[in-house]
């Protein structure tokens, strides 16, 4: 049996929607600055209310991170996880704001706050439409996981790591529950990210003589090169290029001193024909370079942080395919696969061998900036289309 989105286009339970998200809103969650412990709180008491019997997961310092709960249907089949996390990015500058980032009011169509885009209202939808196959006991083969990730902006994800080591069997498809409904995303870059740390001799920043090496402009030179040193450009089977940014820079003190340390972040978004290690070795290049021009005291020093693959689903993919057409049927246009350039968790769950997807959510505006809003008259295709899409996927078809 094959289900259309349309199929349920009077069921979405959009005032509920609406309320949950809205008390999650009401609840700071930002990521580093605030507990995660009490929006996971109010996640648990809707799930327990509601007869999803949440299980809360602890990072290995004991840190709660995460809830999770299951569904397994009659007959054996497929498994897909539906995931959405409950931190956020900062508020940033509160006084930028025209309405409290914890309001969670609705104005004009318009949900607002942080989280109301991401992605707050993301799991408030897919925690109903979970309730919505569980308790009309739709899905007749498969098992369905929920996961809500409270530890995702820090980019540490431990919610969802926590949740591989703890699941069996681990689920064939993960469907991240993000904002937009342009396209479905079905694969993102991946990253190489180091801190570089480059090396002068300090001296008087008075002195006519013995002016030493100053380390900001060896560092200067450094950026510059990074800016303009060629990279490859897409491909048709990932049609977006890898891009070089530098995101952090630190160095000197005072006045008074020519600086003999500089340092900066790099962040180098990767793809399947320059991953990870190409993109080591594009950027100790550079370094070995510029050591070479401009020689100090003490080489230049690459501090390698983290790694992760570039991922792409195939489109003809039953995950794919199931949720393309949800998408179509349940926002009645044309809706196409696309790779993202940002990453997300499926760049890790794709090294688990895990296929990962953005669902469709809800339209927005100003996503981690001032005045987050969303609008919740997509709430009800973005519910039908999670609805749909996971029967489809459990069903085969």
């Amino acid at each position: 049996m094959t289900f259309a989105a349309s199929d349920f286009a009077k069921s979405a339970p959009t005032a509920s929607i609406e309320e949950l998200a809205r008390k999650l809103i009401s609840i700071p969650s930002q990521t580093g600055i605030d507990s995660p412990e009490p929006v996971l709180e109010r996640m648990a008491a809707w799930m327990a209310a509601h007869n999803l019997e949440p299980i809360c997961l602890a990072d290995p310092e004991g840190r709660k991170v995460a809830l999770a709960a299951k569904f397994v249907a009659p007959l054996p089949g497929p498994s897909i996880c539906l995931n959405a996390c409950l931190d956020t990015a900062p508020f940033g500058d509160v006084d930028a704001w025209s309405f409290p980032p914890t309001g969670g009011t609705i104005v004009d169509n318009h949900l607002r706050g942080r989280g109301s885009a991401d992605s707050k209202i993301g799991a408030s939808i897919i925690a109903h439409s979970v309730y919505f196959l569980v308790t009309r006991k739709l899905p007749e083969r498969g098992t369905i996981y929920l996961l809500f990730d409270a530890d995702e902006h820090t980019g540490r994800f431990g919610g969802v790591k926590s949740f591989i080591t703890r699941v069996s069997p681990a689920p064939q498809a993960v469907v991240l529950g993000y904002p937009g409904n342009d396209k479905l995303v079905v694969g993102a870059r991946g990253f190489y990210r180091a801190r570089i740390h480059v090396f002068g001799k300090a001296a008087h920043s008075g002195a006519t003589t013995r002016r030493g090496i100053n380390a900001i402009e060896k560092l200067a030179a450094l950026i510059y090169a990074i800016k303009h040193a060629p990279l490859p450009g897409p491909t048709e089977t990932f049609p977006i290029a890898p891009v070089a940014t530098v995101s952090e820079v630190h160095g000197g003190a005072g006045f008074s001193q020519v600086p003999d340390k500089a340092s900066c972040n790099v962040d180098i978004r990767t793809t399947p024909l320059f991953d990870g290690a190409m993109a080591r070795d594009w950027l100790k290049d550079l370094v070995l370079r510029l050591d070479a021009e401009e020689p100090s005291p003490s080489r230049s020093v690459i501090e390698p942080d983290q790694t992760w693959p570039p991922y792409a689903v195939d489109i003809n993919s039953s995950l794919v395919a199931s949720f393309l057409k949800a998408g179509r049927d349940a926002f009645g246009r044309p809706i196409e696969p696309e790779i993202c350039g940002p990453s997300n968790i499926g760049n890790f769950l794709s090294a688990q061998g895990i296929a990962t997807i953005c669902g469709l959510g809800v339209s927005y505006e100003n996503i981690h900036g001032a005045d987050e809003c969303s609008d919740v008259t997509t709430i009800p295709p973005s519910f039908v289309s999670y609805v749909a899409g996971v029967l489809n996927f459990l069903a085969g078809n």
